[in-house]
């Protein structure tokens, strides 16, 4: 008995003309052929599938965030103009008593645009938010890839020790560090005299302006790494881990790794914690006030800390409204790097 083996049904499209030649009449339609061009289900021509129709936004986005908007209005924009309208006007104790208004024009700008401490705040500040920045994104980075490079166990341990770091409130972080470096009681100085021959039992790191500054940008940048870091490695896991061993097998040690791969890649988001930083950073005032007070003489005094000085130290509102304005300014600029960066990224996602 012969086997016949059947090959492949033909498909039903080529089934038609066959029973349309005896068949009078248009040969009926093959099932699933497609219809014209342009009717609905045809095939597109060559190139339109690769350009998605997109349907129009309409106003229902910015309907959503008009709320948002208003709420942000209230709540900068009245004490931003009243705080223009005061950088404009004669505001010291006396007035402020009486109740007077005394309007100066453009005087308090002047007035603080000859002042030579001024400009000596405004550059230690820069300064201050410069060297902070560097040693945080640093710092950052470094916690970055050790968290890459140890197991589970430690990387959850590291992680929870510098969410506690970040979530500690700045008051008391200024206060701890205050109370480390301390002249009498510190536990710097206890430890540095007890583990080496170094006598640090009366080391006073507040009298003189470098150890003082150190002491300050130590607190700052303590409590700026977790986030830097945390966001760092979170980029770091999106990285395919075929590239750097691509890289390995291409001869790459570790340190080009870092700027071959790692550093171009996550690129964005350095930019954005740089702008980050920065913003943070230039308006430091809490650890400047509990730590140094802005001394000794002076040495550590920083534009937002001098604006207070002015302001309730002296009772020069108006000059001190002056020095904020000046600060905005300054923090506007940041954040308009920030800005420009974020959509740099949101460009490069789409």
């Amino acid at each position: 008995m012969d086997v016949v083996r059947a090959g492949p049904p033909e498909p039903a499209a080529a089934l038609v003309p066959v029973l349309a030649a005896g068949a009078p009449g248009p040969a009926p339609e093959a099932p699933g052929a497609p219809d014209a061009p342009g009717a609905p289900g045809a095939p597109e021509a060559p190139g339109a599938a690769a350009r998605p129709r997109r349907r129009p936004a309409g106003s229902l986005p910015y309907g959503l965030v008009v709320p948002s908007v208003v709420v942000l209005v209230g709540l900068l924009g009245y004490p931003l103009v009243t705080l223009v309208l005061t950088s404009f006007r004669q505001l010291n104790l006396r007035e402020l008593i009486r109740r007077q208004t005394v309007w100066v024009g453009a005087d308090n700008y002047t007035r603080i645009l000859a002042d030579r401490e001024f400009w000596t705040v405004t550059t230690r500040t820069l300064v201050f938010a410069a060297v902070c920045v560097a040693l945080t994104l640093a710092g950052g980075t470094l916690v970055a890839l050790l968290l890459r490079r140890v197991g589970p166990a430690m990387r959850l341990l590291v992680s929870v020790g510098m969410l506690l770091a970040w979530a500690t409130p700045t008051v008391s972080a200024a206060t701890v560090f205050k109370w480390l470096f301390d002249q009498e009681s510190g536990v710097v100085n206890w430890l540095v005299t007890a583990l080496t021959p170094v006598d640090w039992s009366q080391r006073a790191w507040f009298d003189s302006t470098a150890p003082a500054f150190f002491v300050l940008v130590l607190c700052v940048v303590w409590q700026a790494i977790p986030f830097v870091a945390l966001t760092l490695y979170a980029g770091m896991t999106s990285i395919p881990e075929a590239i750097y061993e691509a890289a390995r097998i291409d001869g790459a040690g570790a340190w080009r790794q870092f700027w071959t791969v790692t550093g171009p890649m996550l690129k964005p988001i350095f930019l954005i914690l740089i702008s980050l930083s920065v913003i943070w950073d230039l308006k430091t005032f809490t650890q400047n006030y509990v730590i140094t007070r802005g001394g000794p003489a002076g040495g550590t005094l920083l534009l937002n800390l001098y604006t207070y000085t002015q302001g309730f130290g002296v009772s020069r509102f108006g000059i001190a409204a002056a020095a904020a304005v000046i600060m905005v300014v300054l923090t506007l600029l940041a954040t308009a790097v920030y800005v420009r960066s974020m959509l740099r990224v949101g460009e490069a996602e789409l």
